[in-house]
């Protein structure tokens, strides 16, 4: 169970497996997204080392955090940290009253990344702000009003003083100048003098009976046994081993940041999982003279202190290594991640997407092994040496611990990585590198090249960096170096649509750039030996490095206007003390109805093909089964007519895109719901054509009519009689809304003649009432929607939403019992579509009238699709 399930609050919770006891304080629940990315349901893990008599604060995901990982753990979520009914906290206040709340479902999850910062550092910087809240997205604000209540806890840094410079260069200008004084323009949007202080001292202790517990009670192997799982959780290395011997393939799972995702997503099941986070082995921080020994269970964010804290006291001849995994580190996940995800499940989870891999395997890092068989030691190198099919580690060997070395004299490493955004983003491609020159020369001694993204695990340029080696570091040498690179690192296409050439250029230019950088540092050694870098070709070398974002919002202040009167003044959201305390009520936020049921869909795996036949006889023994809901149980509309396609509640016959819903299966829980619904078997029969792209709809002058066309004159005379003409395409992908709220609705029949109360999160509910009557095939008077709030929409929940109301609505009507139906993310996206991908093609000539081009005509084409 996921800590994101327990919806409970302020409540002691007691678990008494086999024998032992279990207990956790958890002050306040917020569920969470289940998707692991965005941080809306962010909460604060406290633990106790009795050892150092210190308390550890950190932030994590809920939605990744098993239950049974959080032994004596305190949780504290935002309703734990203030209420409307006790005391608004200073967070919550300050983030409602400078406007850094709209739709407000990831407002908890800000409010507990910046308490759980503020708890270790009252006074942080702006950086360590940008860095909490690296791991938690917003759709509505851009950020800005988030970061101005952030910015009244932080000390004035130089980002601070550059805004204010900013908002005074902006009042300098003359034009800026006339607009400020001529219509009375005001840019404060909140008054500091409002908000109560920040006092560390009334902040919640740790609980004192999980001090005593950690203090006094010896550690216990823990069992926890759920209804298809066991979660086993070891004290010491001898026993882990036993366990990993005795079940080699249960996974070991310590941030469940890979397995996790793994279960939710791609439905792989593990009836045995360990967990050996609490075994001092796997923790082990040792400093030795020639590197560091870090243990396998290790967190991402204690390994980056470590790094940080021993670049500051080694020479810096010894830290490079350190400096290049480092900086991998700060931009790999948010925070939340980092803080839970271990440095051994990086490493073995063997990930294309790992940005360590690369750089610690050509760092010549060591890995130490265990098995009952004995302990080994080998390099992380070989691990990547032949593939994907490499078995150097066989399944029933524990890393242990991780060794680092220190760098040597003519050591030169660096890593790179390319991703669509610089944080909380996977790699699109990753490289490690390292060289090492002959004492005194720019002779290769050795080489190592590795990089990440290319094929499906970390992958070794070894004939490269072998052919290279006694080579001079130069042209001639980048040269024979980038053509080898492409010649060994292969890069096969993907249907998922990833750009070959894109990623052969980025193999390219990281090389390209260690190339410069390597330089670069020769030449500061013996600038009369070593040729200078080209000033065209050194701004290769600048760090891109995350800025303050400055900027400031204006409006027109009437010194007139009565108090009485909102219009245009900054006034906080009205339920913006409710989003920051986690009291604002979303659908699935609505308490428990007698009886309730849980709705999980089926949706078609085909794009264009006919129903055979729908096989539900496995789905029916699933425990907690109810129904199979399907088009015959619609009692009145299936299909609507908004536009030229119609929008179909259940397919019957057949069906036209992938997503698109075939029946239902209602549970009494949410998980019996998903798990019946993965044993519905549809059979299918494939029609022609299956039309999937935009080149695919051309091809077959499958187009959407009447078409539609603007044009003026003759062109195709014009184009005839022009100095040039240029032509082109431009293809933009599809886009999703995006909303943090999935599709949520709550169906609860009442009354009699098929009445019914819907609670949906919607922007048209007069269409929701609609499709909802039209589908039951009663007045619309029967039906009362409810829409309190929408945790975001952005026009994604208008006619998908009726549909997914009427799905639940039906559930309701044939079971008598109220129904529940929350979309995943994943579900969401497949269901809902959105922006269509676009292809542009065009066509334009120019003129050349007295020595100036002008360009008189144009043609453009443009296709899209519906998905």
């Amino acid at each position: 169970m996921l800590l994101s399930y327990l919806r409970k609050r302020r409540i002691l919770f007691l678990f008494v497996p086999l024998g032992h006891s279990f207990e956790i304080r958890l002050t306040g629940t917020k569920y969470g997204c289940g998707g692991g990315g965005c941080g809306a349901c962010t909460v604060m893990i406290s633990t106790y080392e009795p050892a150092s008599k210190k308390i550890r604060h950190y932030s994590a995901n809920a939605c990744l955090l098993p239950i049974c990982s959080l032994y004596g753990a305190a949780v504290t979520t935002v309703e734990g940290v203030g209420s409307t009914k006790t005391r608004v906290h200073p967070v919550q206040e300050r983030l409602a009253k400078c406007h850094g709340s709209q739709c407000g479902f990831c407002t908890p999850g800000m409010v507990m990344s910046i308490y759980t910062l503020l708890r270790n550092y009252p006074e942080p910087t702006s950086e360590q702000m940008m860095a909490a809240l690296a791991g938690n997205l917003c759709r509505c604000t851009g950020y800005r009003p988030i970061l101005d209540a952030c910015k009244t806890f932080c000390k004035v840094s130089s980002d601070d003083k550059n805004t204010r410079l900013f908002e005074l260069k902006i009042r300098e200008n003359s034009w800026s100048l006339l607009v400020f004084f001529l219509f009375k323009v005001s840019t404060r949007l909140f008054s500091t003098d409002e908000f109560q202080p920040l006092d560390p001292t009334q902040e919640l202790i740790f609980p004192p009976e999980l001090m005593r517990m950690a203090e006094n009670q010896p550690k216990r192997t823990l069992f926890f046994h759920g209804e298809r799982m066991t979660w086993i959780s070891p004290v010491s290395l001898d026993e882990l081993l036993d366990l990993k011997a005795a079940h080699p393939k249960a996974p070991l799972v310590v941030g469940n940041t890979s397995v996790g995702p793994e279960m939710k997503f791609r439905g792989v099941f593990h009836p045995i999982v360990i967990a050996p986070a609490r075994i001092p082995d796997l923790n082990v921080v040792k400093r030795m003279d020639d590197g560091l020994t870090l243990g396998a269970a290790c967190s991402l964010s204690l390994v980056k202190d470590i790094l940080t804290n021993a670049i500051s006291e080694y020479p810096e001849e010894k830290t490079k290594v350190f400096c290049a995994v480092l900086q991998q580190l700060r931009t790999l996940g948010g925070e939340q991640i980092r803080n839970v995800a271990s440095l051994g499940g990086n490493i073995i989870s063997r990930k294309s997407t790992s940005d360590l891999n690369p750089i610690l395997a050509a760092s010549n890092c060591m890995l130490n092994l265990a098995s009952r068989g004995g302990k080994r030691q080998i390099p992380l190198s070989d691990v990547f040496a032949d593939g994907v099919g490499n078995n150097i580690i066989t399944p029933e060997e524990i890393l242990v611990s991780v060794y680092i070395p220190h760098s040597r004299k003519g050591d030169y490493v660096s890593a790179f990585r390319q991703a669509p955004r610089r944080e909380n983003a996977l790699p699109i491609t990753n490289a490690g590198m390292r060289v090492l020159f002959e004492e005194g020369t720019d002779l290769i001694k050795d080489l190592s090249i590795f990089y990440g993204g290319a094929v499906s695990t970390t992958i070794c340029a070894k004939q490269t960096c072998g052919t290279l080696i006694g080579r001079h570091w130069n042209e001639q040498m980048l040269d024979e170096a980038c053509r080898l690179i492409l010649k060994e690192i292969a890069l096969p296409g993907s249907p998922s649509g990833e750009k070959v050439d894109y990623k052969k250029i980025l193999v390219v230019s990281f090389f390209y750039r260690f190339f410069l950088e390597v330089l670069q540092s020769l030449r500061t050694m013996d600038p009369c030996r070593y040729p200078g870098i080209p000033m065209e070709y050194r701004s290769v070398l600048q760090d891109f490095k995350t800025k303050i974002p400055q900027s400031i919002q204006i409006y027109q202040a009437k010194p007139s206007q009565s108090p009485q009167d909102p219009v245009g003044r900054p006034i906080m959201h009205q339920s913006g003390i409710k989003h920051a305390t986690g009291e604002a009520v979303y659908i699935d936020d609505l308490p428990s109805v007698d009886g309730e049921l849980f709705l999980a869909v089926v949706t078609s795996s085909r794009a264009h093909a006919k129903i055979v036949s729908i096989d539900t006889s496995e789905a029916l023994k699933g425990p907690g089964v109810f129904d199979i809901i399907t088009a015959h149980d619609v009692p009145a509309t299936n299909e609507f007519y908004y536009s030229d396609g119609p929008e179909i509640i259940f397919a019957r016959n057949k069906v036209i895109c992938v997503g698109q819903i075939v029946c239902a299966v209602v549970a009494d829980s949410d998980i019996h719901a998903k798990q019946a619904a993965a044993k519905v078997k549809i059979e299918y029969e494939v029609l022609e054509p299956v039309i999937l792209t935009i080149e695919e709809a051309i091809k077959h002058n499958s187009f959407f009519e009447p078409k539609r066309k603007l044009e003026h004159g003759n062109v195709d005379q014009a184009f005839e009689t022009v100095d040039n003409i240029i032509e082109g395409e431009i293809h933009i992908g599809g886009q999703e809304h995006f909303y943090m709220e999935t599709q949520s609705v709550l169906a609860v029949p009442i009354g009699e003649d098929k009445e019914m109360d819907v609670y949906v999160s919607t922007q048209h509910p007069a269409i929701i009432q609609e499709m909802v009557a039209a589908s039951l095939g009663v007045p619309a008077n029967r039906i009362m929607c409810h829409v309190k709030r929408v945790g975001g929409a952005f026009g994604g929940k208008l006619l998908k939403a009726g549909l997914l109301a009427s799905v639940a609505a039906v559930a309701a009507n044939k079971t008598s019992r109220a129904v529940r139906l929350i979309l995943s993310r994943g579900d969401d996206m497949l269901i809902t579509g959105g922006r269509h991908p676009f292809i542009g093609k065009y066509k334009v000539s120019a003129t050349r009238i007295q020595g100036k081009s002008t360009c008189p005509y144009s043609v453009n084409k443009s296709f899209s699709v519906t998905g």
